[in-house]
């Protein structure tokens, strides 16, 4: 699992059935910069999301085989925002 931030929603014009109801949001990865206030992100993923996510805000996000571990069906998912992050403390090196 690791933390991102949310940038925007993606948009689709066909969608597979089993994304009923859901969003896709567009989210930078945090890398150990990130962490350290620099400010740099991994390249931006596509996210599932259940839970609300807002532009801005911070998830944590799970990714692989876990990400499509909260559906009782196989679900065609590789990123899941699996937690909103309120705030993060952070104690480098």
């Amino acid at each position: 699992m690791r933390m991102g931030t949310v940038v925007g929603r993606v948009t689709l014009s066909v969608r597979n059935s089993r994304f009923k109801g859901e969003r896709l949001l567009l989210t930078l990865p945090w890398n150990r910069s990130t962490f350290e206030g620099g400010g740099k992100y991994d390249p931006a993923i596509v996210v599932y999301d259940q839970l609300g996510a807002n532009v801005g805000q911070d998830i944590a996000i799970s990714e692989g085989r876990e990400a499509a571990c909260p559906f009782p069906n196989p679900t065609p998912v590789d990123a899941y925002c699996a937690a909103l992050v309120d705030e993060h403390f952070y104690k480098g090196e």
